[in-house]
């Protein structure tokens, strides 16, 4: 019995030694900070992150300057360059666009109206011709994309067509007819307030040195799929039911800022 004691003595008194120096090391390598120490750096540390989320909650105002711009013309020379990379997906291309004297360009206005007639860009022009600057935006266009022209348009008014043919009461459709056979039929009161013109220039030439072709139906706030191109007939309809807006129940990445014009036309 005496032995086993002291066995488990010296084991106990070795245990103690071991944890002693465990102590020191720790002691050593990790020095307790005094307690008043603790507490200033808490406080220290809670001001911080009081401050820190209070500037979160109330930032201070930022002053700047913001400006946007929708006057910068494109140049020709841009515009026939965009229009040989998307030439069938931005402002209404047509397959094949007959280069030809846009002033000489003939034009047929039928329908519900009591004065059809048919006449040359040139002899409407001298009776009733507009410009202003208009854009001409694709619909899927994203955010700070480039498929957006802005340019110098002059053209007929959509409005002097209908009023020389007398158009019927009651009609409410508008459809223009490409010279490739395309036919896009629009509400007659959204074309009229949509400022609608069929433009034979851009930026002071024919339309054969930037979008191609001859002519170009160009509006407002619409997507430029439906800016037509070499129309030959604009037929003005009643119809039993008015056709759909240009648009509608599509969602275009930038409505509604599409087509829009940075003036008005008169």
């Amino acid at each position: 019995m005496t032995d086993i004691k002291r066995i488990t003595l010296s084991s106990l008194a070795a245990a103690t030694l071991l944890a002693s120096g465990a102590g020191t090391a720790l002691a050593a390598d990790y020095p307790v900070t005094d307690t008043a120490d603790v507490e200033a750096t808490t406080a220290t540390s809670s001001v911080d992150d009081a401050t820190a989320i209070q500037r979160a909650s109330n930032p201070r105002p930022v002053e700047g300057t913001f400006t946007w711009d929708q006057s910068t013309i494109t140049s020709n020379e841009r515009i026939s360059q965009m229009f040989s990379k998307a030439v069938t997906h931005l402002c209404g291309s047509v397959a094949d666009l007959a280069q030809d004297n846009p002033l000489q360009w003939r034009l047929a206005v039928s329908g519900d109206v009591a004065n059809a007639f048919t006449a040359t860009v040139d002899e409407m022009a001298a009776e009733d011709s507009v410009q202003d600057t208009m854009s001409c935006t694709c619909g899927a266009n994203p955010t700070d994309g480039g498929a957006t022209i802005t340019a110098e348009v002059k053209g007929i008014p959509v409005t002097y067509l209908i009023e020389r043919a007398e158009a019927c009461d009651g009609a409410n459709a508008i459809t223009f007819i490409s010279s490739d056979g395309t036919e896009t039929m629009m509400p007659l009161g959204y074309v009229i307030g949509r400022h609608a013109v069929i433009s034979y220039e851009v930026n002071g030439e024919d339309l054969s040195a930037s979008v191609g072709g001859n002519n170009q139906l160009w509006m407002t706030r619409t997507p430029a799929g439906y800016f037509v191109r070499d129309i030959v007939e604009v037929r003005i309809t009643k119809e039993e039911a008015t056709p759909a807006i240009p648009g509608e129940g599509h969602t275009y990445p930038n409505s509604p800022n599409v087509g829009i014009t940075t003036a008005s036309v008169a």
